[in-house]
């Protein structure tokens, strides 16, 4: 798990107002039909690295060699089947080399599109000799946006190659065990490898998760101090995020629960159990968003009870103001008409007898208004 992150009222207002406002309607949709048309195979998603690159792992239980920047992937026809492969790319925008791979390890053409395809919902389907599995990694970052990235893994007997939109790497700890071979991933079938590196990803989200909760408590207190506008944009923001996390756990769930039914000769025996721990830790995941999820929802009934209190509040301020001043103004009225012959007129003091019948007939409806608690 990453660091905890905790974020100012006033920054979490902000990012939330950034994020309501900033929509990205780019669904991709015109590219997706025009490639159909063509019946080409394209890259559809936003290029997030400057350059496509790929990673080599080759290991075994007594040692792991690694090679970067891989552009040439002859080797897994030549290398020794005792040895274990993981390929990693960051960035999928070059096409020419993705399905450089895909003729040389005979990919069926949907794979290749799923694959440069990022807005894929998560899913695994199993073809002859791989396994294809795709989910959603999701980060919230430090200005309190959410990272969606989309990663595909394809899994055969001897290897894991992994697709990775960023150049940020989410498998740092499992690098170091395979380097030091720490850990039981030199000891063990690629179907392990790959459990382990959708562990990672799913530790992203409890993260994500973790961070939205924090942040909700500390935007809990300015919903009931000081409930304005830009909290209930920050609350929207929030429960938009979540609901994007348990979007992409549900049919992440979903694909693993299809590997464990289908009992894919790709998975091993005694490796199913790390895959039914994994299915476990996504409903539990998918809780605790839910019990998120529910929160914001009381908060921003909250937010609207106390705005409507507060509206009451003003509304019998004034309706009380308003009416200790109906008798007064009714006295005012009786003795502004212009009737030449009015009993008190002449009267020297009549002025000020008015004044303290008016004093006397407020101070009247102010004890009064006390009494029954509208003041």
């Amino acid at each position: 798990m990453g660091k905890k992150r905790f974020h100012k009222p006033g920054k979490i207002i902000r990012s939330g107002v950034k994020s309501l406002t900033h929509h990205s309607h780019n669904l991709y949709a015109q590219l997706k039909s025009e490639t159909k048309g063509k019946a080409e195979v394209s890259f559809i998603g936003q290029k997030k690295t400057q350059s496509v690159s790929a990673q080599l792992y080759q290991y075994n239980a007594d040692k792991a060699v690694y090679v970067n920047n891989i552009r040439d992937f002859d080797f897994f026809h030549t290398q020794d089947k005792p040895d274990y492969l993981w390929l990693n790319f960051h960035g999928l925008h070059d096409v020419v080399m993705i399905s450089s791979l895909a003729d040389s390890l005979q990919l069926d053409r949907l794979t290749l599109r799923n694959i440069l395809d990022t807005t894929q919902r998560p899913k695994s389907e199993e073809f002859e000799g791989y396994l294809q599995f795709s989910i959603k990694s999701i980060l919230k970052k430090e200005d309190g946006q959410l990272q969606v990235e989309q990663i595909s893994f394809i899994l055969s007997d001897q290897y894991v190659i992994s697709f990775q939109e960023e150049s940020s790497d989410h498998f740092g700890s499992i690098r170091r065990k395979i380097n030091e071979g720490t850990g039981s991933i030199r000891k063990k079938s690629s179907d392990y490898l790959l459990s382990q590196l959708l562990d990672a990803l799913l530790d992203n989200y409890f993260e994500s998760i973790d961070q939205v909760n924090q942040e909700l408590r500390i935007l809990e207190s300015d919903v009931f101090k000081n409930p304005v506008k830009e909290v209930l944009i920050a609350l929207e923001n929030h429960k938009k995020a979540a609901q994007v996390i348990k979007k992409s756990l549900v049919p992440c769930r979903e694909a693993i629960q299809s590997i464990l039914n289908g009992r894919t000769r790709f998975i091993h025996d005694d490796n199913q159990k790390f895959f039914r721990d994994l299915s476990n830790n996504i409903t539990s995941a998918l809780d605790e968003t839910e019990d998120t999820i529910r929160t914001l929802d009381g908060l921003t009934n909250i937010y609207f009870a106390s705005e409507s209190q507060k509206m009451n509040e003003t509304m019998k301020l004034l309706t009380t103001v308003a009416t200790l001043f109906i008798p007064l103004t009714f006295i005012a009225g009786i003795y502004g008409m212009n009737f030449t012959y009015m009993p008190g007129l002449t009267y020297p003091y009549g002025y000020y007898a008015v004044l303290v019948a008016m004093a006397l007939v407020s101070i009247l409806m102010i004890i009064f208004f006390k009494r029954k608690g509208l003041f």
